[in-house]
């Protein structure tokens, strides 16, 4: 009975993270979020497959850093075509986003990156040519926009 006990009480313990004297949200990461090609945002380390398509999972991917400040978007002009994972980090001031079309293609990330954030942004990216740019509050007429070329 006592053996049970205890067990119930390490159980108890191991499930309620409190008492640790810190604030948990000060202490965990900045905000992440995986989105997939053709589905909606998703927790990181998730995979979301539709019907008909075929999303690799994050390791299977090519990772490209984009770096967003005000008003530039930091990243390669030209990438090979296949599974790639978009790891966008915020290194500006004010709020950003990114946003990709083209090739039958229109993906953002499902939410605005604070200064710090970062996100993953997965696509499969087909050769042709795609926009970037940032969808906030006009940044995009303020620069914030490239062309990629994917072969």
């Amino acid at each position: 009975m006592w053996r049970l006990a205890v067990l119930a009480a390490a159980l108890l313990v191991t499930a309620c993270p409190g008492g640790r004297g810190q604030d948990e949200s000060r202490a965990s990461p900045h905000k992440t979020s995986t989105t997939t090609a053709n589905s909606q945002s998703v927790p990181e380390r998730s995979t979301t497959i539709n019907p008909g398509s075929v999303v690799p999972a994050a390791a299977a991917a090519q990772m490209v850093q984009v770096q967003l400040t005000e008003y530039e978007i930091r990243m390669p002009d030209a990438l090979p075509a296949g599974p790639t994972n978009f790891h966008i980090a915020n290194a500006g001031k004010r709020n950003h986003n990114f946003a990709i079309e083209g090739n039958g293609l229109q993906m953002k990330l499902s939410s605005d990156l604070t200064r710090g954030d970062w996100a993953s942004l997965i696509v499969e990216l087909k050769a042709g040519t795609y926009t970037v740019y940032c969808p906030v509050d006009g940044h995009r007429r303020r620069g914030m926009q490239r062309v990629l070329t994917v072969k």
